[in-house]
């Protein structure tokens, strides 16, 4: 009796470390260089984990672990000049690639691939006028 107990404890305890232990992958694809990095944050409800990737070959692969809800939110950006934000153009659009997907937990176990966005097409002359008409003048 003494044996299948033990036997019971040390099966569960390495089902549940082996289940911890193995990350959850998420490959950004389709970077336009590798210079600097991709930052990222990763929201499940109530927790959050962030990180830098280095990128490879026009990839990164982020690798998390301790997913408890049935989605996350991805934040993520190429940081090509590694000045750690996320620059944008004088019409206030990401000059940077970025996206913010929400990913199903199905999705994260057999990792998942998704493309940064860097064309945000032409803004509105409407949108650019405004953007320009509440800027603060720059100080002389």
């Amino acid at each position: 009796m003494k044996t299948r107990l033990v036997c019971l404890i040390l099966a569960l305890g390495s089902a549940v470390m082996a289940t911890a232990a193995e990350p959850l992958k998420i490959t950004i694809s389709g970077l336009r260089s590798d210079k600097g990095r991709i930052l990222w944050m990763i929201q499940d409800g109530t927790t959050q984990q962030h990180g830098m990737t280095e990128p490879a070959n026009g990839n990164a692969v982020i690798e998390i672990g301790g997913i408890r809800s049935d989605s996350v939110t991805l934040y993520a950006y190429h940081d090509e000049n590694s000045n750690y934000r996320l620059d944008r153009r004088d019409d206030g659009r990401p000059a940077e690639g970025c996206c913010s997907p929400t990913i199903r937990r199905e999705e994260l176990s057999r990792g998942c691939s998704i493309a940064l966005r860097y064309d945000f097409g032409p803004a509105s002359p409407a949108a650019h006028d405004e953007q320009r008409h509440n800027r603060i003048p720059e100080q002389k």
